[in-house]
């Protein structure tokens, strides 16, 4: 018979041997559209230029009025300014909730929608002429409302 002092330690070190599984998410998890280098998963980013470009303003989860938001320092051209009614283009890397920007703020008026991992320039209607966000997490398709 063996000696369990002596099994211990060598359970011990069989245990130490065995490689950790990796932490990193499974194919199928992993956002389709890559970020636009600074608009991160489960963000929304309005930028203050076309095409994605200039200074960035992120927004968080919920309704916004845009009054109080202003593009990041160091983003860009644009960099201060105020975000409501300056922002030309805006990009969602939400997984599955439309998100709807509206001219006037406590989202009325006109309003464009995006849908989930899209990015586009807003319509001639809302190109900074900008004022409240939302998000719609059952209209996957973008519709907003």
């Amino acid at each position: 018979m063996r000696n369990p002092r002596l099994l211990i330690p060598s359970l011990a070190a069989a245990l130490l041997a065995i490689p950790v599984a990796s932490a990193s998410p499974a194919s199928a998890d992993a956002t389709p559209a890559a970020p636009t280098h600074r608009c991160y998963d489960r963000m929304a980013c309005f930028y203050y230029n076309s095409n994605q470009q200039g200074a960035l303003a992120t927004i968080g989860n919920g309704g916004y009025n845009l009054d109080s938001q202003v593009f990041k320092p160091g983003t860009g051209p644009g960099a201060g300014t105020q975000l409501e009614d300056h922002a030309a283009s805006w990009d969602s890397r939400t997984r599955n909730t439309a998100f709807c920007v509206h001219r006037d703020r406590w989202w009325k008026g006109p309003y464009n929608s995006l849908k989930p991992q899209g990015r586009k320039n807003l319509t001639s209607a809302l190109k900074n002429k900008n004022s409240s966000t939302n998000w719609y997490p059952r209209h996957e398709d973008g519709s907003g409302h």
